[in-house]
């Protein structure tokens, strides 16, 4: 058996699913109707499903036990949003400031030749934003890879 070369979904743990739904629902993305209200939030997105789930029940569903006190703040683990221009770079970090999220890392220009930047949402789930001249969106706005 060959694995399909593709993800389904993402799962993101949260400390409260309210609370980081409220922060999503900022960005302006809508929940699909399969979400279950304080429990587990689902948004569609063109690639693959994003789900907000607790961290404990996360680990607990993993079989693995949570994070401890002292765990690096990295995850090594990073989402990532293309954009069509370093303006819309720009502009979605500033959106996302303003819903709740922080700067992980200032946009700036790429030794690959795009221009990118790092936030991370209320639990510190960290999202690249970026714009690379080498893959352009289709109408999706999924890259096409040369």
């Amino acid at each position: 058996m060959v694995i399909p070369q593709r993800f389904s979904l993402v799962t993101l743990g949260v400390a409260d699913v309210e609370t980081a739904t409220a922060f999503y629902h900022r960005l302006g993305w809508r929940e699909a109707r399969s979400s279950v209200a304080g429990e587990v939030t689902f948004f569609a997105t063109p690639g693959g499903v994003i789900a907000l789930w607790e961290t404990a029940e996360l680990a607990k569903d993993a079989a693995l036990p949570t994070f401890h006190a002292n765990a690096p703040a990295f995850r090594a683990v990073a989402l990532a949003i293309n954009l069509a221009s370093r303006d819309e770079v720009d502009d979605a970090v500033g959106d996302w400031v303003l819903a709740g999220g922080s700067i992980a890392k200032a946009a700036a220009a790429t030794e690959w030749g795009g221009y990118s930047g790092y936030v991370a949402d209320p639990d510190g789930n960290l999202w690249e934003l970026a714009h690379n001249p080498g893959w352009p969106l289709d109408e999706r706005g999924l890259p096409q890879l040369g």
